[in-house]
Formats: structure tokens, sequence, C-alpha cells
């Protein structure tokens, strides 16, 4: 199943995008505080809990520097995931968008779906904030 959040123009480079969201200290402010608690960074893992759900951790995999960073779901998550942030250049500016393929059955498909789908939203919509178009 895929999870996508809209694609959304920032007010930056691709290169400054990606070197900020490439940084994974910079991860705890893009998720939103309604959706997440109990963030913990340890080097290219993190930790946290979706509220009234379940505990993921993530690990970035890889980067295509300036258009792509990779991170996938590691042990202690219930569910497996791949997760994309997806970084397009338009002149001096850049859109991004934030892809999740998730490996769900139904029932944790119902539990899952839109938990996932706002914190997406949400990064997307923190990031553009960050780096408005305007």
């Amino acid at each position: 199943m895929e999870i996508k959040s809209p694609i959304a123009e920032v007010g930056c480079t691709s290169d400054v995008l990606f070197d900020f969201v490439a940084n994974l200290e910079n991860l705890e402010p893009l998720l939103p505080s309604e959706q997440v608690q109990s963030f913990q960074l340890d080097g290219d893992v993190c930790r946290f809990k979706v509220v009234g759900g379940f505990d993921v951790v993530i690990k970035k995999t890889s980067e295509e520097r300036p258009h792509l960073i990779l991170f996938s779901s590691q042990q202690g998550t219930p569910i497996r995931f791949g997760l994309e942030v997806r970084i397009e250049s338009v002149e001096d500016r850049a859109n991004v968008q934030v892809v999740c393929d998730a490996d769900l059955n139904p029932f944790m498909r119902m539990m899952a779906e839109k938990p996932l789908q706002n914190i997406f939203d949400g990064m997307v919509e923190k990031i553009v904030n960050r780096f408005p178009a305007a």
C-alpha cells in the first residue's frame, strides 16, 4: 500500500532542502507533535511512538543528492515500510513529497493508514512552513 503526501513547493533550492531533511536532527521538528511522541535519535536511527498506536523505528538507508532520501522501518516496528522524501528541482526552488510504501494486512491498514497519512502530510506542511515559497 502506498501513502503519498501532497507535492508542495518550497522556497529554497533542492540542495538546501536536501541538506535539511537528510540531517536526522531536523526530523523531530518536522514530525507533527499531535501525532508523534517520545522521539529519540541514535546516529542514523530514530524511534518514536505514533499517538494512540504503535512504535516506529526508522533508519536512513540511502540518499541520492539532491533528489531522494530513503528510510526503512527497523526491528521494533510492527509494520514494514519504506519511506522516500522526494525532492524535485524547479529553477531556484524545489518541490517535496513524502511517499511511504507499507506492507500492511487489512487489519493493520485500518489501524495505521490514517495516522501515517497525517504524519506525512504534517511533515510536508512543516517543511513548507520552514521554507515558505512566497
